[in-house]
């Protein structure tokens, strides 16, 4: 059965895209049949796995405008884009900033309309994950309504970290209308870490003390490395372009815990 995981921080800059690309590669990797959903207008995702934001001839904006429009689109593989290291991408550019006010317009269903079009396809899939926008707007309740679970990376910074009370609250807020009763959190990642830092043990800590019980903390934890931030460039994954760097070691190795916890097996 599909799982739909919101890869979400409202915080830019906390290599949310960065784990979206190489957590659904890295499934791909292990078998898994896996698509990407590029769900923010700057198409940081699309970008990364190496295509051109305006030479795409259907981006997600076109599919939900359809949808909205009750024109809907057939199931399939309508616009999704096949890269080379094994997973699929549902692509998005800048025309996707104006898909959210059409939303607002909606008198009915506003919140639903990403559910729709996922239903169509998530029958082809064992993942699909959505890269959001970093920011708590309709596109972010649209995206925590389709979903089933919430991967929160995080920088282990003091910003980042009260950032996930807004993100906790827009979630307990989901639960309460009925929207979504059953999103759960997948777990926290630990992101762009220097993990010799005092700053990363004590907030470390102090995360544990606050939610380690009700909540999973990643055991692996992303370090800080420039293989991460150079791969976009070349529209490839860690593995491909530096397979043996710590930054790709890791992200198989979080890989490796993420699929025991959601399947019980790597």
């Amino acid at each position: 059965m599909c799982k739909i995981i919101a890869v979400c921080n409202q915080k830019g800059g906390v290599a949310k895209t960065t784990t979206s690309i190489n957590l659904g590669i890295g499934l791909a990797r292990h078998g898994r049949k896996v698509l990407l959903l590029d769900f923010d207008p700057q198409g940081n995702a699309t970008q990364g796995l190496g295509y051109e934001l305006d030479k795409l001839e259907v981006t997600v904006s076109d599919i939900l405008h359809r949808i909205m429009n009750k024109d809907f689109p057939p199931a399939g593989s309508c616009g999704i884009l096949h890269h080379a290291e094994g997973i699929d991408l549902m692509p998005a550019n800048i025309d996707l900033s104006y898909v959210e006010t059409e939303m607002f317009s909606l008198l009915f269903g506003r919140e639903t309309v990403l559910k729709k079009y996922l239903q169509t396809v998530r029958g082809s899939y064992d993942y699909i994950l959505i890269d959001c926008s970093p920011s708590l707007n309709l596109f972010t309740t649209n995206t925590l309504v389709a979903a089933d679970e919430v991967l929160i990376p995080l920088e282990a910074q003091i910003y980042s970290v009260r950032g996930l009370e807004q993100l906790f609250h827009v979630m307990a807020s989901l639960l309460e209308s009925g929207l979504n009763d059953s999103l759960r959190i997948a777990g926290l990642l630990y992101t762009l870490v220097r993990d010799r830092t005092k700053l990363f043990k004590e907030i470390h800590t102090a995360l544990e003390s606050a939610y380690g019980s009700g909540l999973r903390i990643y055991d692996n934890y992303i370090p800080y490395g420039v293989a991460a931030s150079q791969a976009p460039n070349y529209g490839k994954s860690v593995y491909s372009y530096m397979g043996n760097s710590r930054v790709a070691a890791a992200y198989d190795a979080f890989t490796k815990e993420f699929l025991k916890a959601e399947e019980g097996k790597a």
